[in-house]
């Protein structure tokens, strides 16, 4: 049996006990310390707070959609001569510097994660180290040793954590501090052009409708466009950079990384609206979650964007023990990629592809959430329509990606427009 404490940044001793038993069964038990903690909260919301250890399923599934899904997984797997499914096994090699606030470290081991300090604790990058950094993430080539990102994020994209510092200045935490950072700039794949470009652009867009969503912008870095967005689970006072506590929605659920989108669940285990409606409900305050996931999710249908599967949905546990839900953010126009499945990440009503999606389907979905009956037609002309309809409008634009991506939101909005326009007709509430 091995054993491996997990850490939270804000609090000074580990919050639980990890272990790997026979057949590397895993099993997470919350330390007594930690429950009689006045400030104590769970880690996710599939691994409530309580004295008797949680069992192997849920606990894989939350350890597991803490490591990247990148080929620094493989490396250590083969270097180890790990077993993939050797959960435990593999965070006794990555467990220190998992991409949030959670730890996993030998047990007595000193912490690893600190709040950092700007004025000390980081590397600043000149041009020419950014330059080369973002060549090497395009090439899949390594980062130089004093380089390598020392908080590294989950996920298949080319990316490196750095931190924005004061001057305008990219950095890396210094070795051997647990400085957190602030930004995740990502290269994105060659066989989806310009996909930084959409993305800040959707980001963008989401902010002026009206949405919380994450900041990002792109820029060319030598002969590469690279995606720049601000984390959403940071806190920045006083000099000093602090991590917030999150967990995606597979977390959220006790979901492995497999089960991140509706097709590959189960009818008892899937990533569909009642699983989603499930988590909204737990949240600090669920009529404004439920609010914004669905003005989110007619957003995603308007952009194109059908990733928007677990992963890239998040609850944040800044304000206490519950949580809100977490800002947009990977919001990527993926009917414009040829590469890419066009697939609904969870059905809508019916629909499993965006132009399948009619009024009966947006009924349907609505319903799913509680709405019903008049209170349809309030919420979709009061709170859909003033999203999609400025979104179907037409606009000048100059340049073939702009027009590419402006004639497809285009298109996309109008279609809605006519789905979503039968629902403001009021229709009574059968008894």
């Amino acid at each position: 049996m091995s054993v491996l404490d997990v850490w939270l940044e804000a609090f000074d001793e580990p919050v639980g006990r990890l272990e790997t038993g026979e057949t590397d069964r895993l099993s997470f038990a919350y330390r007594d310390a930690y429950l009689s903690n006045s400030a104590a909260h769970a880690i996710s919301l599939s691994l409530p707070l309580q004295e008797v250890s949680l069992g192997d399923s849920v606990v894989r599934a939350f350890f597991q959609n803490l490591l990247p899904e990148n080929n620094l997984l493989d490396q250590v797997i083969v270097r180890e001569r790990l077993e993939r499914h050797d959960i435990g096994g593999i965070l006794q090699h990555l467990g220190a510097d998992l991409s949030g606030a959670i730890s996993c470290l030998p047990e007595g081991a000193a912490r690893v994660k600190s709040p950092g300090v700007l004025a000390r604790d980081y590397m600043p990058i000149d041009d020419e180290q950014l330059i080369d950094i973002v060549r090497r993430l395009g090439e899949n080539a390594p980062l130089p040793n004093e380089l390598r990102d020392p908080s590294p994020v989950s996920g298949y994209q080319r990316k490196i954590a750095v931190t924005l510092m004061p001057d305008g200045r990219y950095a890396v935490p210094l070795a051997g501090t647990g400085a957190p950072t602030t930004h995740i700039l990502k290269v994105p794949e060659s066989a989806f052009p310009r996909e930084a470009y959409y993305e800040a652009n959707c980001a963008s867009l989401a902010t002026h409708s009206g949405l919380d969503a994450a900041q990002s912008h792109s820029r060319w870095i030598g002969q590469y466009e690279a995606i720049i967005s601000r984390r959403f689970d940071r806190r920045i006072a006083d000099g000093a950079v602090f991590r917030l506590h999150q967990e995606d929605f597979a977390q959220a659920l006790g979901f492995p990384p497999r089960l991140k989108y509706q097709r590959e669940g189960g009818d008892d285990r899937r990533f569909d609206v009642g699983a989603i409606s499930a988590v909204l409900k737990r949240t600090e305050s669920p009529a404004l979650a439920v609010d914004h996931f669905l003005r989110a999710t007619v957003f995603n249908l308007a952009i194109g964007n059908t990733d928007n599967h677990a992963k890239n949905h998040a609850l944040l546990y800044d304000r206490g023990a519950v949580p809100r839900l977490a800002p947009l953010y990977d919001l990527v126009p993926i009917t414009l990629s040829h590469v890419h499945t066009h697939e609904l990440s969870f059905t809508i009503g019916n629909a499993r592809y965006p132009a399948e999606v009619g009024a009966e389907d947006l009924r349907a979905f609505l319903a799913a959430f509680g709405m019903e009956g008049p209170s349809v037609s309030r919420f979709v002309k009061s709170r859909l329509l003033p999203i999609i309809e400025p979104l179907s409008e037409d606009r000048h634009v100059e340049g073939e990606w702009a027009e590419r991506f402006n004639a497809e939101l285009t298109a996309n909005s109008r279609r809605l427009l006519e789905s979503l326009r039968p629902l403001t007709i009021p229709v009574a509430t059968r008894r």
